[in-house]
């Protein structure tokens, strides 16, 4: 009985640990190894940016033409802002708008969406990586894109002033002080380049 209990005991353990083995073990056993590309690269930037409250996305193109793919991998990384600065919006709907008439935070919200999509036109390509293939003659580009957060205080400021029950609501939070706050890491990180 003691055996079939510690045999028991054994292969719970045993199975124990294979599951608990970490995500890079089983994929080196696989065959994989985690690297690093232009893509996570980048990707850890922008992670890096948007602990700083600062909205950046991340774009990539391919084309014989290095302008092109350029400009594409700029519009790719752009378009992704322009779904994460949304998403943003809604956060801030979501913390500052509870006590808020529905019909005004909705009026509010749409506003904040139409400048802050006006506002990216301007936002800026922070870092490019490229990338060259002899063989096709083909470009490969990356493209970190960030959005000065001032920008985005400042479109949503204008749709809060424009919306007077949100207004009151709005200075009442910290809202302002965190975008003020997340304007002055992005003038740091511009000043790095």
């Amino acid at each position: 009985m003691k055996r079939m209990f510690g045999w028991m005991l054994a292969c719970a353990c045993a199975m124990m640990f294979a599951a608990c083995a970490s995500s890079a073990q089983k994929a080196s056993e696989g065959g994989f190894k985690t690297v690093e590309t232009p893509a996570s690269e980048l990707e850890k930037y922008k992670a890096e940016l948007a602990e700083k409250d600062i909205p950046s996305a991340v774009g990539m193109a391919v084309s014989n033409d290095e302008m092109i793919a350029r400009t594409q991998a700029a519009d790719e990384a752009r378009a992704a802002l322009a779904e994460a600065t949304k998403t943003q919006v809604n956060r801030y709907k979501e913390q500052y708008g509870k006590n808020v008439d529905g019909k005004a935070l909705k009026i509010w919200e749409e506003k904040a969406n139409e400048y802050t999509q006006q506002e990216l036109v301007g936002a800026n390509v922070i870092r490019t990586i490229t990338q060259f293939n002899e063989e096709s003659g083909q470009y490969k580009i990356y493209v970190l894109v960030a959005m000065d957060p001032a920008k985005l205080a400042a479109a949503m400021q204008k749709s809060a002033e424009e919306n007077q029950e949100f207004m009151l609501r709005a200075q009442s939070a910290d809202m302002q002080k965190r975008m003020d706050e997340a304007a002055e890491k992005y003038k740091a990180e511009v000043q790095k380049k």
